[in-house]
């Protein structure tokens, strides 16, 4: 596993975690009342605003990720065909003419 899988398979598992912890905050909110009610309100808003903020970042890494791996991948295409061009070359032009001198 690549170091961006990694990094992809952590994010997900914690904020599959986050979105269970929110899910518990936002039931004890139901039950809360008077300034602990508007506490725990404005918590729950700003987690659910960071954990936003986070999936949108975690996307856009998905996104370059994939991109830059498919670049990656081209490059090694582009490479393996003109390494491959340049062995049948040498082959044609060295090898062969030595195999009839043989």
């Amino acid at each position: 596993m690549s170091k961006t899988q990694e990094i992809a398979e952590k994010l997900k598992h914690q904020l599959a975690e986050w979105e269970v912890d929110i899910d518990k905050l936002e039931a004890k909110l139901e039950k809360a009342q008077g300034e602990a009610k508007t506490k725990m309100d404005e918590t729950v808003r700003e987690l659910k605003s960071k954990r936003d903020e986070l999936k949108e970042k975690f996307d856009k890494f998905e996104e370059t990720a994939e991109d830059a791996l498919e670049d990656l991948v081209e490059g090694v295409e582009l490479a393996w065909e003109s390494l491959k061009l340049g062995f049948l070359s040498a082959k044609s032009e060295f090898m062969d003419k030595d195999s009839d001198k043989d």
